[in-house]
């Protein structure tokens, strides 16, 4: 399945890591839960368990235009950082190759058709792909998870006589290199189909990917995984008057959408009709008028879509930084990678040699204590542009 290794990218890069070592994933086995606040409804959404004595950070997403149901993303670690469970936001996109022309909305991805699980893992791994990482192999999934996901299949096959719903699962096990560590983790998603079989969106339909990540220190990852899959612990449970409010805004919406169509589409009767009564006395004026408006409206259209564009870039480069507990500086050394877990970081460079000094003291500096003229680095977005 993924049986190649992913070249990795020059480090260059010196951690200085004052925390101890100790995650011990396999002894944590008493489980707390936890809860998620949708911030906007202001009340609780989800409750998930986690072992105990972890920290844990987590809120609900707005979906994009192509699913607008919101979604959870959490993480889970141990108090060293090191051992952690996550899942990421759901990635959506359509398609419709029966359209000319057919572009995905803003938020979505690009892809033009259906996708397995497996296939989908490979384009997230490429996406990823950097700082050493290194595909190891396929991974068990776990019974309950499994369960779940044909939970997902059934459901998505009752949808409608003339829609087809699958869902299926894949994992693959990834080695990274965070500072002296070497990380193992599981990268595991299901991803549920819905394509029309019949009419005139045949073929056409959409997709969700639903990704979660355990990582641990290299050893300790398979007593991680099952402690994970026992419990099924990246399940989200959803609060009913929680998934009530939902529904009644995700009604609302739709009845604004219909209305705003409504409206456009009464809005252009009336045009057409005043432009037909005016047009012997005024077709020349409204023609000019008219292309006009095009060329403005033409020039507006690539200047959003140029904007939306590049905040996407920006969120995406972002998103992989999140992903990999990483930051992006840029100081003596150019742009860098560096860990996410502290506030601060200096670089020196000698010659063609560049190292990287992290702490979270803000009154510490390398200067005078290490070898070597050191300056503070800026923090920037993933893709290097200034915050």
């Amino acid at each position: 399945m993924f049986a190649s290794r992913i070249s990795p990218l020059r480090l260059g890069l010196l951690t200085l890591t004052l925390a101890g070592i100790c995650a011990c994933p396999a002894g944590a086995q008493s489980l707390t839960t936890v809860s998620i606040v949708d911030p906007a409804y202001g009340i609780k959404a989800f409750t998930i368990s986690i072992p105990a004595g972890w920290k844990f950070e987590g809120t609900v997403l707005p979906g994009p235009e192509c699913s607008r149901v919101p979604m959870p993303v959490f993480r889970a670690y141990s108090p060293d950082g090191l051992t952690e469970m996550r899942l990421l936001p759901a990635f959506n996109w359509t398609f419709h190759p029966g359209i000319k022309g057919f572009r995905p909305v803003n938020g979505c991805l690009a892809y033009a058709g259906p996708m397995s699980a497996e296939d989908f893992l490979k384009h997230y791994v490429e996406m990823i792909a950097g700082n050493g990482m290194h595909v190891v192999g396929p991974m068990a999934l776990g019974a309950a998870y499994q369960q779940r996901v044909a939970g997902v299949a059934r459901n998505m096959n009752r949808i409608g006589p003339n829609i087809h719903g699958s869902a299926d699962a894949a994992a693959v096990r990834i080695e990274t290199v965070n500072g002296t560590f070497v990380i193992e983790q599981r990268l595991r998603a299901y991803v549920e189909c819905r394509i029309a079989t019949s009419g005139p969106d045949a073929n056409g339909g959409g997709c969700s990917a639903h990704v979660d990540v355990e990582r641990a220190p290299k050893g300790k990852l398979d007593a991680l995984c099952g402690l994970v899959d026992a419990h099924d612990l990246v399940r989200t449970p959803h609060e009913d008057a929680w998934l009530q409010r939902v529904q009644q805004t995700l009604m609302q919406r739709a009845r604004e959408d219909q209305a705003r169509l409504t409206r456009q589409e009464q809005a252009g009767q009336a045009m057409l009709k005043r432009q037909f009564d005016d047009f012997m006395a005024t077709s020349q004026r409204n023609h000019e008028a008219f292309m006009a408006r095009q060329e403005s409206s033409f020039r507006s259209a690539m200047n959003n879509a140029n904007a939306a564009m590049n905040a996407r870039t920006t969120a995406a480069s972002d998103w992989v930084d999140y992903a990999l507990d990483q930051q992006t500086v840029v100081g003596q050394g150019g742009l860098a990678k560096v860990s996410s877990s502290y506030a601060h970081t200096w670089s020196s460079t000698v010659g063609n040699q560049t190292q990287w000094f992290q702490t979270n003291d803000a009154n510490a500096n390398p200067n005078g204590a290490l070898s070597g003229n050191w300056t503070e680095d800026t923090k920037v977005h993933g893709d290097g542009q200034v915050r």
